[in-house]
């Protein structure tokens, strides 16, 4: 798609404003800071992090309740921080900290903003599920299976920051994504002069996400590129294709992109093992529903 010559002097002025807003971009809340940087210290205990997640109430009531959703399907109700750590490890529960301080961060409030913010989450969520699946298919270590639940749950912050600092601009990428019956990367590419992954790295920059946090966010559409997160980024990119193949949430288009052929070539699924996906895919969203509704507040 061409751009003309004052489109491009437009964009750069966007970009201009763009890098502003980031620099200006709200610190994410300290006990979720506090949190993100047990994962670079062994001697953090369960106990430090229970008293920790302590000191902000609504958090640690918002942990237990997901806990407790019947996402994970415990029998008997987890009541405490530290039985939620022995339960689902250590950092399971950070992430979840993590993941609830990164939604709080982009809570629109009354602002109109161009994404459905619940059909947004759907389709994270979604992702989240099928990256543990498609994870546990390849029998991948229980890290990994941490790390891509996470990944897939923000893969696409990037379009959060978008949609909330510059509504208007976002919505022609939507218009366009639909009429040009493109991908709303393209799109964002095109109406704003740069696309979500590349927003969501500086994201992630900005609040010190761990780095393969960060490769998941920047690079799920660029998988040739991930390098030594090759395994959980490919892992997220199929996710995405299988939660979009399912059509489950929407974030900004209703394409079902080809997944990339080193992802193709390194998972090694037969047509009957992603038509089980898509079918478990389906199957645990239905177990994620209030896990959902508590992530976004409802």
């Amino acid at each position: 798609m061409a751009i003309s010559v004052e489109t491009k002097l437009k964009q750069e002025r966007l970009l201009r404003i763009i890098e502003e807003e980031l620099q200006d971009l709200p610190s994410l809340p300290a006990v979720v800071a506090k949190v993100m940087q047990t994962i670079n210290d062994p001697t953090t205990s369960a106990t430090d992090l229970n008293r920790l997640i302590s000191t902000d109430q609504a958090l640690a009531g918002k942990i237990l309740r997901l806990v407790n959703s019947s996402y994970y399907g415990f029998p008997r109700k987890i009541t405490t921080i530290t039985h939620a750590i022995v339960i689902l490890g250590f950092s399971t529960v950070r992430n979840l900290a993590t993941s609830l301080g990164v939604v709080s961060g982009f809570d629109p409030g009354n602002m109109i903003t161009a994404l459905d913010r619940e059909q947004f989450w759907a389709h994270s969520v979604a992702v989240a599920s099928a990256a543990s699946l498609v994870a546990r298919r390849k029998n991948a270590s229980a890290k990994v299976l941490e790390e891509v639940f996470i990944g897939g749950l923000l893969h696409d912050i990037g379009k959060l920051f978008l949609d909330q600092y510059f509504p208007q601009q976002y919505t022609i990428a939507i218009k366009l994504a639909k009429a040009a019956n493109i991908s709303i990367w393209e799109a964002e590419k095109t109406a704003l002069g740069v696309g979500h992954v590349l927003i969501g790295k500086r994201v992630a920059e900005k609040w010190n996400l761990p780095p393969s946090l960060s490769a998941m966010i920047a690079l799920h559409h660029q998988t040739a590129y991930a390098k030594e997160y090759m395994e959980i980024v490919s892992i997220v990119h199929a996710a995405d294709y299988l939660a979009r193949k399912v059509k489950l949430g929407n974030a900004g288009d209703t394409l079902v992109p080809a997944v990339a052929p080193e992802v193709q070539r390194w998972l090694n699924f037969s047509p009957e093992v992603w038509e089980t996906l898509e079918s478990d895919t389906l199957s645990k969203f239905e177990g994620a529903t209030d896990f959902l509704k508590i992530m976004i507040g409802k």
